[in-house]
């Protein structure tokens, strides 16, 4: 677990300074004096009152603070009625966030560090990186901040939290799939698994481990073994159906559809559907993904023959 006591405090850092000194340097670089009692006692508010504090430059330089109330609050992959994005992760949307306790320190008076730790139970072995401004959303939602890194224990990481995202695939969508649904959707969660018709989040699990989300990855989605994979910068909106392990999935790779397992692959695939049974992304053998004008090719050494192969994907 997190050593909540383990950060500097500005006290400790102006220690060898004279009390006329300090008072001019804390005037100067605009913080403000921690007279809270106990500084090694968080103090806890609502996500509100905080960011009250930071707005007013009021935060207490070097205490800490317990959100009571944080959720994660996002834009879906879904339209309203307007054709505007609808907010998921309120209490009252159709995918509720989990409340949390969000532990945080405040750096100077309106500013915090970005490192902060979930104090339930479920989220104590975490690292989190935290944004605490307020965003208003599409539909005029407002959020409570956001997560803005997260590794989990098994060495799962993305740049938001993909713990309680959820994205929808539709039954069009998943129709003629391994994996089709007898309702008008379903929604999902980047790593997930699928039981009589129940999602569950199963980054937790023995088999979905080490896999890296970059920046800007965004409505990928990993059914089934995921592990020891690297998706690049900029890959949205990919579903893989069967898992994918040992694999590279390059810069730009977008809306992919892959029914079977991926596997010892590298390279970047935009916008292209494999076929239930067809397992040229899934051989046991190294793989590199190029483009060549529209085309996409798979290229390897055959480990019989020691022949190159090249297969196309439509």
């Amino acid at each position: 677990m997190q050593d909540l006591n383990a950060y500097f405090k500005k006290s400790d850092l102006l220690g060898g300074l004279s009390e006329l000194e300090r008072g001019q340097l804390r005037t100067n670089i605009g913080i403000t004096n921690y007279t809270g009692g106990n500084p090694s006692i968080p103090i806890e508010l609502n996500y509100t009152s905080l960011y009250d504090l930071v707005t007013r430059k009021s935060l207490a330089v070097g205490a800490r603070y317990i959100i009571t109330d944080f959720q994660t609050i996002y834009s879906s992959n879904v339209l309203n009625g307007s054709s505007i994005k609808m907010t998921w992760g309120t209490t009252e949307s159709a995918n509720p966030s989990p409340i949390y306790q969000l532990l945080v320190i405040a750096n100077t008076s309106d500013r915090l560090d970005q490192r902060a730790l979930i104090i339930d139970e479920v989220g104590k072995e975490w690292v989190i990186e935290y944004d605490v401004k307020k965003e208003t959303l599409p539909d005029g939602q407002t959020t409570k901040g956001k997560i803005t890194y997260l590794k989990d224990i098994n060495g799962n990481s993305a740049y938001y939290d993909f713990k309680n995202i959820k994205f929808r695939r539709t039954q069009a969508e998943l129709e003629e799939t391994n994996n089709p649904i007898v309702t008008p959707y379903i929604d999902l969660f980047t790593f997930s698994d699928i039981s009589n018709g129940n999602v569950v989040e199963n980054s937790n699990l023995y088999m979905t481990k080490y896999n890296t989300l970059e920046e800007n990855c965004w409505n990928n989605i990993f059914i089934g073994d995921t592990y020891s994979n690297i998706i690049q910068s900029g890959c949205q909106g990919n579903t893989f159906l069967k898992g994918v392990h040992d694999s590279v999935l390059s810069w730009n790779s977008i809306n992919n559809l892959f029914n079977e397992n991926v596997c010892y692959c590298s390279g970047s695939v935009y916008n292209k559907t494999i076929l239930p049974g067809d397992t040229s992304l899934s051989m046991t053998i190294t793989k590199t993904i190029q483009k060549v004008n529209e085309a996409t090719l798979v290229s390897f050494l055959d480990p019989i023959t020691y022949a190159y192969q090249i297969i196309l994907i439509k």
